[in-house]
């Protein structure tokens, strides 16, 4: 049950998201979906304090969907910038290489971080769409026998 669902106020739940946003530098939020029309996704809140598009990643699970993320927030935090198209072989290597593209209007699925990051009278955010093929590209260790999505932190 999420957060919201379990009675915890807007302006609490806000509070927390801030809070995370503060000490991590950015915080995953989850949507759940209702089957293949209204598919489940999570997306990035704080890249925009980095003048970066948020990233959003459609997957069913939140405990997919976080870690596809979490090494390209890492990696903006870090000074890094992505675009449409982007190699990313190095987060998410061969055969299971995960593309960049550009999402077209953030303003509906990207709900909260327009509400915290938007300004008054802009369009809405930019945001890249990460497609990742398969889930096997989060589980199998690079190269260097570190985890692609960074390790633990």
């Amino acid at each position: 049950m999420c957060d919201l669902c379990g009675g915890l106020t807007d302006e609490l739940f806000a509070r927390q998201l801030e809070d995370k946003i503060q000490t991590y530098g950015w915080a995953m939020f989850y949507v759940s979906g209702d089957g293949a029309r209204n598919p489940a996704f999570g997306y990035t809140l704080g890249l925009s304090l980095y003048e970066h598009p948020e990233i959003i990643v459609f997957d069913d699970e939140p405990a997919f969907a976080q870690p596809s993320l979490k090494p390209l927030a890492w990696a903006v935090m870090a000074g890094a910038e992505f675009d449409e198209g982007d190699d990313l072989s190095c987060f998410f290597p061969p055969p299971d290489t995960a593309q960049l593209l550009r999402f077209p209007d953030s303003a509906t699925h990207l709900y909260t971080a327009n509400t915290m990051f938007r300004q008054p009278g802009q369009p809405p955010l930019p945001a890249l769409q990460l497609v990742v093929p398969s889930r096997t590209a989060l589980m199998r260790p690079t190269g260097s026998g570190q985890a692609p999505h960074g390790g633990a932190r």
